[in-house]
């Protein structure tokens, strides 16, 4: 099994897929963005999904040996289908 190289700051705190995860709600769904605002809880669901994504990134990583952009790629697909079906 391949070692995986270490992970840069900005994948390390998950903010890779903040803005990301941010972004994409936007796009797809603003009712859920401004829904979970009012309940004051977006911040805190952003940052629990984006720090889901990167452990499934990384598992996928350790299980496939494929570098991170194929591997976040298809996390994230699955995401979005999950999310906004």
């Amino acid at each position: 099994m391949k070692t995986m190289e270490p992970l840069s700051e900005e994948l390390k705190d998950n903010q890779y897929y903040v803005s990301l995860l941010n972004a994409l709600i936007e796009e797809n769904d603003m009712e859920l963005k401004h829904r979970l605002q009012k309940a004051d809880t977006y911040a805190r669901f952003i940052n629990e999904q984006a720090g889901l994504l990167m452990d499934e990134t990384i598992d996928h990583i350790e299980k496939n040996e494929v570098a991170f952009p194929i591997a976040s790629s298809l996390v994230i697909q699955q995401w979005k289908e999950r999310m906004f079906r």
